[in-house]
């Protein structure tokens, strides 16, 4: 007898489209920060700190990954909870980092935005809009 792998349909809702296309976003995000030829132009983090780039990008990987496999696996609804929550918390931290500490800097002659204000506006609601999709998928898990 055939022993059943864990595994369940996918209906196509508009969740499970938004959840695709977050994992392979977060894949690819996090591959352009460990690979040291690729650069992730927008969505840089900083020029300075490298390492730093190399270990978001090694949580972006795992949870691009996740959002994927749990669309076509079995994960406990808690489970599922807690990850997105835990997703959504790394990339408001992500956001704070990219657009508070690193994004500006308060000088003499004023604030001094990097790369310029019109560019760090339209990244940042970028962000928002993708931390928008993830809350979506916490609440979508919520027991």
């Amino acid at each position: 007898m055939k022993k059943k792998t864990a595994s369940r349909k996918v209906t196509l809702t508009p969740v499970t489209l938004l959840m695709l296309s977050l994992g392979v976003f977060f894949i690819l995000l996090g591959l352009m920060g460990v690979l040291p030829t690729v650069q992730e132009s927008v969505f840089s983090l900083t020029d300075t700190y490298l390492y730093i780039e190399v270990l978001f990008g090694i949580v972006e990987i795992a949870f691009g990954v996740f959002l994927i496999s749990s669309l076509f696996t079995f994960f406990t609804k808690k489970i599922k909870y807690t990850m997105s929550f835990l997703i959504f918390v790394f990339w408001a931290a992500r956001i704070i980092f990219s657009k508070v500490i690193w994004g500006f800097a308060i000088t003499s002659s004023g604030i001094r935005f990097t790369p310029d204000f019109g560019t760090w506006l339209l990244i940042l609601s970028c962000e928002l809009i993708i931390a928008a999709c993830l809350w979506i998928n916490v609440k979508a898990n919520q027991t």
